[in-house]
């Protein structure tokens, strides 16, 4: 079985594969304080709730954008499967060609999104992954990773208003607020939040979709917030929670360390 993991900003998700079928996902919130064996001992003890024992995984890939935590999480997967991680990076074969200034930036998970969605859904693309940060991508009818953009996430933002200011309120992003006025501070919080993150993302994909090679492109979205982020979006944004891990699967076959006959 292959343990798949992303390291996130505020989460940590997993997921475990037999073949193609993911029997099992979970997230692990972010604590540099936790050691590689306090990080093993959690993953271990999602698997057993899920009754996949230990010695089932015997390989892993991951990929993580905080740096402060690659090693420990990357030792912890090493403790579950009793094999050194393969870590998404430069050199990875990813199967799509990507067109920005250095293409060593593109983060693990950006790189797993987009392998996934052109597997599942085909050329052009528009990715959405919504989380901390949302990140909107293009993929040109050609599979060229052409870039993209990267706005503040949705419950960040929320809590930057509530932090910044003296008399605005702390809200719940409930999704009540459908309206573009909002009658008290509460609501137009909301409003501002969720209908103004739809428009962003609204504007963005219409502007893709008018580069070359975008035209008729899908648009997927993942990640925690992708839900409050899309909801109110005119165009047609199809969700899939899974696209990260999925494609952290893909990477993996596709650089596969060869077995020593």
């Amino acid at each position: 079985m292959l343990l798949a993991v992303d390291v996130g900003n505020s989460n940590i998700s997993l997921g475990i594969f037999r073949g193609g079928d993911l029997l099992m996902k979970g997230k692990i919130s972010v604590s540099t304080r936790r050691s590689a064996d306090e990080y093993a001992a959690v993953i271990y003890d999602l698997m057993r709730m899920n009754r996949i024992s230990r010695e089932e995984a015997d390989s892993c890939i991951l990929a993580s954008v905080v740096p402060e935590l690659t090693g420990l999480v990357e030792e912890a997967a090493r403790i579950i499967t009793g094999t050194a991680p393969l870590r998404v990076g430069p050199g990875i074969r990813t199967g799509f060609r990507i067109r920005i200034d250095d293409p060593s930036q593109l983060g693990g998970d950006l790189a797993a999104d987009t392998l996934a969605a052109l597997t599942e859904y085909g050329a052009p693309l528009v990715v959405i992954d919504a989380g901390t940060v949302t990140t909107i991508i293009a993929v040109d009818k050609d599979r060229t990773y052409l870039g993209g953009c990267i706005l503040p996430g949705i419950r960040p933002s929320a809590q930057l208003l509530k932090e910044a200011t003296a008399l605005l309120p702390s809200i719940e992003l409930d999704g009540r607020e459908d309206a573009c006025l909002g009658r008290n501070s509460a609501d137009a919080m909301r409003c501002g939040l969720l209908l103004g993150s739809a428009m962003m993302v609204d504007g963005f994909i219409e502007r893709y979709a008018a580069l070359p090679g975008m035209a008729g492109a899908k648009c997927i979205a993942t990640g925690g917030s992708a839900h409050l982020v899309t909801a109110r979006c005119r165009r047609k944004i199809r969700q899939d929670p899974e696209l990260t891990l999925k494609g952290l699967r893909y990477l993996y076959e596709a650089n596969r360390p060869k077995q020593k006959r």
